[in-house]
C-alpha cells in the first residue's frame, strides 16, 4: 500500500464544483519523479515523451513553409522517467494504467512495467491521420499505441468500453496554439469513460496541455497531474477554469455524437450475444 504523497509548494490547485458533485482537479508544476514518489490512484492515463528516434526525426509541413525539422519542445523519454512511470503503474495504481508510446517503445515499456509489478494486458493502436512520408521512399507512420496494464487490485478486470473495439480512430489535432503532442479531447473522453468510473482518482505524470484533466472534469473524475514545464502547467490550469475553446467544443460535440453510435452498437451486440447463447443452450439440451 502506498503512503500519501508529499507535494511541492509550487503546485497549482483547482477545485471544481460540477453538476454531479464536487471533484478535485490538481495540477502540479514540478518534476513528477520528485514531486510524487508515492500515492494511490484508481487509474493512470499518461502520454510521456517518445523515444530519441522519434524526437530526432520529427518534421512538420505547412503551406508555403515547406518541410522543416520539428522541435517538440521537451526532451525524449529518459530511462529514469520510464522507470518512475512503470513504478507508479505497478505499485500505486489499483486498476488500469494506459501509457502512450511509439511502436519501437512497446517492448521497453512492457519490460519496465512488468518488472515493477504491473500486469501487461495488451496494446491498443491509435490509427490516426498522418501526413505523407516526405522522403517518398517508405510507408508513413500510421499509428501510435496505448499500452494497457492492470494494477495492484488484482483479480478480475473490468472496463466500460465496447467489446468489439480493435483500434482508436480519432483524428489527430492540427493547427497552431496547441501543445506539440496534444491528444484530441474526444479520444481522452473515451479513454476516461472506458477505463474509469465516476468519482475515481486519475493520475497523469505528464500533463502537457491538460487534456486528461479536462476530460476528468467533464466526466466527474478526480484528477492529479504533474507538468514539468511551468508555462504549460499554467495553460493547463487556465484551460480547466475557462469555457471550452472552439476546438475543444468541436471535439466534445463529436464525442457526444459518438456516444449515441456506441450505445446503438452495444444494444446490437447484446442482442447478437443473446441469440448465440440461446443457440448454444439449444444445441447442448
Amino acid at each position: 500500500m502506498c503512503s500519501s504523497a508529499v507535494l511541492c509548494d509550487a503546485r497549482c490547485l483547482a477545485t471544481l464544483v460540477l453538476g454531479v458533485g464536487e471533484i478535485l482537479i490538481e495540477i502540479v508544476n514540478a518534476d513528477c519523479t520528485t514531486a510524487f514518489n508515492s500515492s494511490e490512484f484508481d487509474v493512470m492515463i499518461t502520454d510521456p515523451p517518445y523515444s530519441e528516434h522519434v524526437h530526432a526525426n520529427a518534421t512538420s509541413q505547412s503551406r508555403g513553409g515547406g518541410t522543416r525539422a520539428r522541435n517538440l519542445g521537451f526532451d525524449f523519454l529518459s530511462a529514469n522517467l520510464r522507470h518512475y512511470i512503470a513504478g507508479i503503474a505497478g505499485k500505486c495504481v489499483k486498476r488500469w494504467s494506459l501509457i502512450y508510446s511509439d511502436i519501437e517503445g512497446l517492448h521497453d515499456w512492457k519490460t519496465a512495467c512488468e518488472l515493477a509489478g504491473a500486469k501487461y494486458i495488451r496494446p491498443m493502436p491509435w490509427v490516426r491521420w498522418s501526413m505523407p512520408q516526405l522522403s517518398g521512399d517508405r510507408p508513413p507512420t500510421g499509428c501510435e499505441f496505448i499500452t494497457c496494464y492492470w494494477g495492484t487490485q488484482g483479480g478480475r478486470k473490468s472496463w466500460n468500453g465496447p467489446g468489439n473495439l480493435i483500434s482508436l480512430n480519432h483524428t489527430c489535432l492540427r493547427g497552431e496554439g496547441k501543445h506539440k503532442t496534444e491528444k484530441p479531447l474526444d479520444q481522452m473522453l473515451d479513454l476516461v469513460t472506458w477505463f474509469s468510473n465516476p468519482g475515481d482518482h486519475v493520475f497523469d505524470p505528464c500533463v502537457g496541455s491538460g487534456t486528461t484533466a479536462l476530460a476528468c472534469s467533464i466526466l466527474n473524475r478526480n484528477f492529479t497531474g504533474v507538468e514539468i514545464d511551468k508555462e504549460w502547467a499554467e495553460k493547463a490550469r487556465e484551460r480547466i477554469y475557462s469555457p471550452l475553446s472552439d476546438r475543444d467544443q468541436d471535439r466534445y460535440d463529436r464525442w457526444c455524437k459518438s456516444q449515441e453510435v456506441q450505445w446503438e452498437e452495444r444494444q446490437r451486440l447484446k442482442k447478437h450475444t443473446a441469440k448465440v447463447r440461446a443457440k448454444l443452450d439449444e444445441n447442448n439440451a
